[in-house]
């Protein structure tokens, strides 16, 4: 399969984990997410990672890995998500966007 398909299949794959991104952050602003949301919200940062770095995309891949980074410390529960947080996180869905 040429290359152009296979990063359009990535970008089309991207749209979607964005997309559970979002809903999932949304979830955690409104106070309702539970521990399977931030797992998704961090499987959906985690793979747009792995499939960007299969691609070369080194910038997008630093800056996920940053963003999983947070989410982790998060699942892990050594941080707790307080408006500031919470407007990051927003922010860096956006960036990532």
């Amino acid at each position: 399969m040429p290359i152009d398909n296979l990063k359009d299949m990535f970008f089309a794959e991207a749209e979607e984990l964005l997309e559970s991104l979002g809903e999932g952050l949304q979830e955690m602003e409104a106070g309702e997410a539970d521990t399977e949301t931030v797992h998704a919200v961090f499987r959906a940062v985690h793979s747009i990672k792995g499939t960007a770095g299969a691609f070369g995309f080194d910038n997008l891949v630093s800056f996920t890995h940053h963003f999983e980074t947070v989410l982790d410390l998060i699942r892990s529960e050594q941080i707790e998500v307080d408006d500031d947080l919470m407007r990051l996180l927003l922010r860096s869905s956006d960036i990532l966007s």
